[in-house]
């Protein structure tokens, strides 16, 4: 076992027991040795402590559920937790005490590995599954489950009645198995006998628990072959000829194209046919090289469905030998998810359920975890719970502030999942930038319109979704209109309609839509452009020397600040405690810095205009690019550099054009009387053009 990881995993599922951290321990220790070291599971003991006084969730419940399987050493603290866990998994009406005494959680007599054992038939029991009992030799069918711990069983063939079974007997020892005809010519004597070969294969197949040899001759001892006696019984029982004889069958490895696997693989799954050989992983492999890339992307579904069908028979390490022609050439498995056509995607939303969740659970086997994540990005909302299932909220959310591109799939995927992922991140993602953004994505493929149409009417109609936008926007309400007025998706009559239901929840915008923004927002020929509107928004003008600075500032976020965070967030994780973990406390508030700063960049830029200040024609009016004079009421006289949005410099006396200042000179001419902020009055005394050195610098 690599004691590293150990500890790793250890001290996350100490502090943050998640599902997927568990999984992986529980896959460590199965490796430990058995029995598992003392050491090891002294070691254990620190995650028994810090669950101790705490409700178990799933997630422990299945590990401690899990770890009970192993061979490890009993203790009165594991067995208390133990107890914790079947309440967990289990239904209430399961988790009685006649119940759990049957089940022997708290019986030190009952070992470990039979508890876990016993546990696996309760899951399984239910009405009209067949029973064998080895005790007494009898079979029958499950009926319902008493309240005081009995098993209702009823005769085979419905004569003779039933009974009262103690839970405890059928924990202990019962053989379940699925009802069908099959069942009939074991149990029945008089429909004849079938050979001991085909007997045993059919246990196998049906029964729903492993079954030992000689737990199967009793079956048969006491089904088809119950009229032999004890010489004529021995003879049938070693006798495999009638098996060793039947006829070979064409193997889904061997089929010769997708469409004969397909159908071979259904035949071998109705036969109930058991796990592949390593010989038939290699000739999978073999069949998947020669697939052809046209017919791998004709027939792309057909082959979702095939590889979504080979997991529940094959081992990770067959899956990614069998599998491993596949990536890039398989629609579904593009060499970049981020980059990929939609259309390559599509099959993420048209494979049944149960096959979305194996074909999740290959891709998580086969690729790291950020391949996941890109496809989590761009896939259809139907199979994202399978996908995000294998990807932690941290990863999904580096990656979103990494790329700024998702679909709209995503984002209701989150909104869905608010309150069941373990994290709050996300949520921080749904905000009204990258709404409107995944919005205003057009011309998508069929499989991705109704969550685009489901979010749309979440944004027009759903309050508790409109708070969380408001929320999310903060403070920063000139921002939140922003993103609004250039959200081209809405009609006039839409854009109106949800102002006021904005206007609702938050009482700052309200505030600052009456105060002209809103005006300005319905003037903005937001959706279908009216023909007597201003189409567009208006640029924010600035110098060329500011827009390039912008433009590079935009670029390190991306390019350098971007992955040195992501990377700082890896070691940061890798200390252990997030509790007591600064270095990881400020790496997150660095991540959320820098995805809301691009964020801001990414809007500006979009609505700036640079202007060429040389190119500027400076006569009696104050405009962007020339030098004012402002004479006061007292005598003071200013003189400042009118420049663009973001060159504004006061200890230069470089003049923003937005500033409140900016705003009252701007248009002004010589001789104009102006409203100076602060209630002072002021003259334009004069317009010049800037300077030559100042020309040269902001044109640079």
């Amino acid at each position: 076992m690599d004691s590293a990881a150990f500890e790793d995993l250890l001290v996350t599922a100490t502090t943050s027991p998640d599902k997927k951290t568990l999984e992986k321990l529980l896959a460590l220790l199965a490796t430990a040795g058995n029995p598992i070291p003392a050491s090891v599971v002294e070691e254990l003991n620190l995650l028994w402590e810090a669950w101790g006084n705490d409700e178990l969730d799933d997630a422990q419940g299945a590990f401690c559920i899990g770890l009970a399987g192993l061979p490890m050493t009993d203790s009165p603290v594991f067995r208390k937790l133990l107890a914790q866990a079947v309440k967990a998994v289990l239904p209430n009406y399961l988790s009685r005490p006649p119940i759990m005494k049957a089940l022997g959680v708290r019986d030190e007599n009952v070992a470990l590995n039979d508890f876990a054992a016993r546990l696996q038939r309760l899951r399984m029991l239910k009405n009209g599954l067949v029973v064998f009992l080895p005790s007494s030799g009898r079979w029958g069918i499950a009926g319902s489950l008493d309240s005081i711990g009995s098993l209702a069983i009823n005769t085979w063939g419905g004569t003779g009645g039933g009974a009262a079974v103690p839970l405890d007997i059928v924990l202990r020892e019962a053989v379940l198995l699925t009802p069908g005809p099959e069942l009939i010519k074991l149990v029945d004597s008089s429909r004849g006998m079938v050979s001991s070969a085909d007997f045993r294969n059919i246990i196998k197949r049906k029964a729903l628990v492993p079954v030992s040899d000689e737990v199967a001759r009793l079956m048969a001892k006491h089904g088809c072959a119950r009229n032999l006696d004890g010489a004529a019984f021995e003879k049938y029982w070693a006798d495999n000829a009638a098996g060793a004889a039947a006829p070979a069958t064409r193997r889904a490895c061997d089929g010769r194209s997708l469409k004969e696997v397909d159908l071979l693989l259904s035949a071998e799954e109705k036969a109930g046919a058991g796990n592949f050989s390593d010989a038939e992983a290699a000739a999978f492999n073999r069949f998947f090289s020669n697939l052809k890339p046209d017919t791998a992307a004709r027939d792309s579904k057909l082959l979702a469905s095939i590889v979504a069908r080979l997991a529940p028979r094959a081992s990770v390490e067959q899956l990614k030998a069998m599998l491993s022609p596949l990536p890039g050439k398989a629609l579904f498995w593009p060499a970049s998810p981020a980059s990929a056509d939609l259309n390559c995607l599509a099959v993420w939303g048209e494979l049944p359920a149960k096959e979305l969740e194996q074909l999740a659970r290959i891709t998580a086997a086969i690729f790291p975890e950020e391949y996941l994540a890109e496809c989590a990005m761009r896939v259809p909302l139907k199979s994202l719970n399978a996908i995000c299932a294998n990807v932690a909220d941290e990863v999904l959310y580096d990656l979103f502030i990494e790329q700024k591109a998702c679909t709209s799939d995503f984002l209701l995927w989150i909104w869905k999942n608010r309150k069941k992922r373990e994290s709050a991140e996300l949520l921080q993602l749904l905000n009204v930038d990258n709404v409107s953004r995944a919005l205003s994505q057009d011309n998508l493929p069929k499989a991705w319109g109704a969550a685009l149409r489901e979010l749309r009417t979440l944004l027009l109609n759903n309050a508790d979704f409109q708070k969380q936008l408001i929320h999310a926007a903060g403070d920063d309400v000139s921002m939140f209109a922003a993103a609004l007025q250039g959200a081209l998706f809405l009609s006039s009559g839409e854009r109106q309609s949800l102002m006021v239901k904005l206007s609702r929840v938050s009482p700052e915008l309200r505030s600052y839509l009456e105060e002209g923004a809103g005006q300005r927002i319905l003037k903005a020929g937001i959706g279908k452009i009216d023909t007597d509107a201003p189409a567009g928004n208006e640029p924010n003008y600035t110098s060329v020397k500011s827009h390039k600075r912008l433009m590079q500032e935009l670029d390190d976020i991306i390019n350098i600040h971007i992955p040195e965070n992501r990377e700082a967030l890896k070691a940061a994780r890798a200390h252990g405690d997030f509790r007591e973990n600064s270095e990881f406390d400020a790496a997150k508030e660095r991540r959320n810095f820098l995805g809301r700063r691009r964020s801001e960049l990414e809007r500006e830029l979009s609505r700036i205009q640079p202007v060429n200040m040389r190119s500027v024609r400076v006569e009696d009016t104050a405009v962007i690019g020339s030098e004012i004079e402002l004479k006061y009421e007292d005598g003071e006289v200013e003189v400042y550099q009118l420049l663009g949005a973001w060159d504004g410099d006061p200890e230069r006396k470089f003049l923003a054009y937005r500033t409140r200042l900016g705003q009252a000179v701007l248009n002004s001419k010589v001789g104009d009387t102006i409203d100076a902020p602060g209630g002072r009055k002021c003259v334009l005394a004069a317009v010049r053009p800037l300077s030559e050195a100042i020309i040269a610098e902001l044109d640079a």
